[in-house]
């Protein structure tokens, strides 16, 4: 488990851009060849937003299929964040704050850098130095900040549950396991992938590398299923049942019968996950990792 963590969490820890991502997917899709995995890309978007997920196993005729998004996100600047994996509409607005934030920043910057270029044109040759070597910084910065910078450092949300979710595939010959594209910053990818699949369970791994408590969220309906999935791990696992309005604001929304496996804090009735798109997302519990990947293993 530590070759794929570091391998995933440090080596191609940012995956953000198209080019990062073909990177990784270069990297995934040669070490799963290596260990003879049965493998397919499945497109979809459109040329605005293109979404690649790669497959390994046999989609249509898997019983249970196992999940995570592999993409990653910008850097949040909102104060306070915490990702929420059971609250999509607030993870939402959490997004758009983020934007609002490096928009904000991007015209204070700009305006700064025209208020200081008016007031001190007309000084001396030093002055006017300075003043454009502000403006190149400042036009640096705006540049910066328009295209917001990645978030590096992102063990937790979700490098870890890709390295899980690799490890599984590689040591798994019947089990199937799906990389989701754009799946971090919105729930885009886990419609396009739900729309592929049929009524097998699908069981998304969503910051499941932390050491807060481990929950297997499903469907009121699904309790005592998730209930005899959880036996099959080692570790600890709670299991919260969500009612149909609760499923329809997660990931879940288009698969008939979803599971989320993650970590986190419970408060006020709600899962937490801390750090999440920020420079301390480095939590690691690697031994409970390899007793997920263990518990995947048995129910494949």
């Amino acid at each position: 488990m530590r070759d794929k963590i570091e391998e995933v969490g440090i080596h191609f820890s940012k995956r953000r851009s198209n080019r990062d991502k073909y990177r990784f997917m270069n990297r995934l899709v040669s070490c799963l060849k290596e260990a003879g995995c049965r493998m397919d890309m499945m497109e979809a978007g459109d040329k605005h937003s293109q979404s690649h997920h790669l497959v390994t196993g046999d989609l249509n005729k898997s019983r249970r299929v196992f999940l995570a998004a592999y993409d990653t996100g910008s850097k949040m600047l909102v104060p306070g964040y915490r990702y929420t994996p059971l609250d999509s509409r607030r993870n939402f607005r959490e997004e758009m704050k983020n934007i609002a934030a490096y928009s904000l920043l991007t015209l204070i910057i700009a305006v700064l850098a025209v208020y200081l270029t008016r007031m001190f044109w007309g000084g001396s040759m030093a002055v006017r130095a300075l003043i454009v070597m502000i403006d190149i910084i400042a036009v640096l910065l705006v540049f910066r900040w328009m295209k917001k910078p990645d978030n590096k450092v992102n063990m937790n949300r979700n490098s870890g549950a890709v390295a899980v979710l690799y490890s599984s595939a590689e040591k798994s010959k019947d089990g199937c396991f799906l990389f989701v594209d754009n799946g971090v910053v919105s729930n885009q990818g886990f419609y396009e992938v739900s729309e592929r699949m049929k009524s097998q369970d699908a069981v998304v791994l969503d910051s499941v590398a932390g050491d807060g408590d481990l929950f297997l969220v499903c469907k009121e309906q699904n309790k005592k299923k998730a209930e005899e999935m959880a036996k099959a791990f080692a570790c600890r696992i709670r299991v919260w049942p969500l009612s149909e309005e609760e499923y329809k604001n997660t990931p879940l929304e288009g698969f008939q019968n979803g599971y989320i496996l993650t970590a986190g804090e419970e408060k006020n009735g709600k899962i937490y996950v801390r750090h999440a798109r920020t420079s301390a997302d480095m939590d690691l519990n690697i031994e409970r990792m390899e007793q997920i990947r263990d518990g995947i293993l048995k129910l494949v």
